[in-house]
């Protein structure tokens, strides 16, 4: 299987996981491929700064996440295949399927861990994707 354009969603607290998914991303990707390495920032959905941050500390939030990610992305990422960096706002699964549908990925690449009792009920992101990605997902453990 050879693809173009991957997708991958990542966690900016787990950079170990981000590199086992850049690793299958490798082994997927055509040779002129490139990977979109994405993370959703959840802040402003679940309220939890709401009441005590300005729109100065998130956008301060939102440019430090986009340097992590940018750095993730040059030092796992070969040059070749490296594509955009990019953070939303929103909630994860719904940010993730929309951005695969808006850039007509061929594939997404994502890590979920060992559901727990709580993923179950409610349902991980990676199954949310998996359900409703317009293109092929590869879930990383």
């Amino acid at each position: 299987m050879s693809l173009q354009r991957i997708l991958m969603p990542v966690d900016l607290a787990y950079p170990e996981v981000v590199k086992r998914e850049v690793e299958m991303a490798l082994k997927l990707i055509a040779e002129d491929g490139v990977i979109d390495m994405l993370y959703v920032d959840d802040a402003r959905v679940h309220h939890s700064m709401v009441p005590t941050a300005s729109g100065k500390a998130f956008t301060a939030q939102h440019q430090s996440a986009f340097d992590r990610v940018q750095t993730m992305l040059e030092q796992l990422v070969p040059q070749g295949h490296r594509g955009k960096s990019i953070v939303r706002n929103g909630v994860v699964f719904d940010e993730v399927v929309s951005l695969a549908k808006q850039s007509n990925v061929d594939a997404i690449v994502m890590a979920s861990a060992k559901p727990k009792l709580r993923s179950y009920l409610l349902g991980s992101n990676a199954a949310k994707v998996v359900r409703h990605a317009p293109c092929s997902v590869f879930v990383v453990r």
